[in-house]
């Protein structure tokens, strides 16, 4: 106890937002903004630049199923620091051309690390913290996926119009700089920083509210991906802009990342976690809906700013209701069912849109098979009652 009460607190939650950063900021969303340019720069032909992107949120998935295995067998902070340096070496080797199936390989590579990072990382961290310091800390941590956005929507319209590799370079530079912040953070056994990874006992499947918002989850890990993969995509190859312009309007996607959460948090302590997943759901439906009825610049804006914010911000909202239902000793075993049901669906609808765009080139599809499971996830959400375990099963 006092370990924790002379704990630095800034320091830790910087290298948690280094984690994100680099693990899910930037090894999972940067290739937004590359996408178009590696069509550009015929380093890949429109189908292979999204099956790319496919085989990261297969790798997702992936590192959701393993990473607690690995924390048992290895330790956390092993693990964590292993997939730093793969995440690292991933882009340095995607700086080199040598065919889809080298790109393939290592997004692959580089969506197993953001996994584990994802997983990992905060909890290691934040445990080193007392409990009052925490809330502050995660909201700096997660903070990173929005940063990370922003850095690569500025830099990979940047240097990639000199050279393709360039940009992947210059990414490769910044997670190299976050790795070096916060190496020295993760040198600590398992027992600073305990995880329940124990198989879980009893009943896995949910039921009731707790199954109606599994599903919804999972919804929303189909409706976001329009925005994840082909946003930037859409905004060059499909309405005609300049990179640089694809790379602002990721930026303010990235903006929105950095602040959602907060302000879902803000909200649902006002309404009510249920309500929140419910108005959350349903704005970020309309949000991916917008480009079907306008492209104006003010469409555009506000699309890439609301998805943004409610792609980290759902998370937040949606771990806060699993807490309203089962309370805080079920949290973790369900939160990670949603997690991994979330990924799942994640990598089946990033392989399937990426197949359907490869053979169509419509974005309009897209956009509209997003918003269409967007508003049914917010129909499923609203099932059940409006408090859980937690709150004495009140109506």
């Amino acid at each position: 106890m006092n370990k924790h009460a002379s704990s630095p607190w800034l320091p830790i939650a910087v290298a948690g937002l280094c984690a994100l950063l680099m693990g899910i900021g930037l090894g999972r969303f940067s290739y937004v903004a590359l996408l178009p340019l590696m069509i550009d720069a015929h380093w890949a032909a429109p189908g292979g630049a999204a099956q790319i992107a496919a085989a990261n949120l297969i790798g997702y998935l992936l590192g959701a199923l393993v990473a607690h295995r690995l924390a048992l067998m290895l330790g956390t902070a092993r693990v964590v620091r292993a997939a730093m340096a793969v995440i690292l070496l991933s882009f340095i080797a995607c700086a080199f051309n040598l065919g889809l199936a080298w790109f393939w390989v290592w997004r692959f590579m580089a969506g197993i690390s953001g996994a584990l990072l994802m997983i990992l990382a905060a909890p290691y961290l934040l445990s080193q913290l007392p409990v009052a310091q925490r809330g502050k800390a995660a909201g700096i941590m997660f903070s990173g996926v929005g940063w990370g956005i922003v850095l690569s929507g500025f830099a990979a319209p940047v240097f990639g119009a000199e050279h393709l590799a360039l940009a992947w370079s210059a990414l490769a530079a910044m997670i190299g700089l976050c790795v070096a912040v916060s190496w020295k953070r993760y040198d600590k056994p398992l027992a600073a920083a305990p995880l329940h990874t124990h198989a879980p006992q009893g009943k896995m499947l949910p039921r009731g509210a707790l199954l109606a918002l599994l599903v919804a989850y999972a919804l929303d890990a189909i409706g976001y991906l329009p925005h994840t993969v082909f946003w930037v995509e859409y905004l060059v190859h499909g309405l005609g802009k300049p990179v640089s312009a694809g790379g602002a309007f990721w930026v303010v996607f990235g903006v929105g990342a950095a602040l959602g959460p907060p302000v879902c948090g803000m909200v649902a302590d006002r309404i009510g976690f249920r309500a929140t997943v419910i108005g959350c759901l349903a704005l970020k439906g309309a949000s991916v809906a917008l480009p079907l009825l306008s492209t104006s610049t003010l469409a555009l804006f506000a699309s890439s700013l609301l998805v943004g914010a409610l792609t980290p911000g759902m998370a937040a909202v949606v771990s806060g209701r699993v807490i309203e239902l089962e309370g805080v000793g079920g949290h973790q075993r369900n939160w990670a069912l949603l997690t991994f049901s979330y990924s799942l669906l994640q990598a089946v609808g990033g392989h399937a849109m990426a197949t359907l765009y490869a053979s169509t080139h419509s974005f309009t599809t897209l956009f509209a098979i997003g918003a269409s499971a967007l508003g049914l996830a917010a129909v499923v959400a609203s099932l059940g009652p409006k408090r859980g375990k937690a709150a004495g099963l009140a109506a």
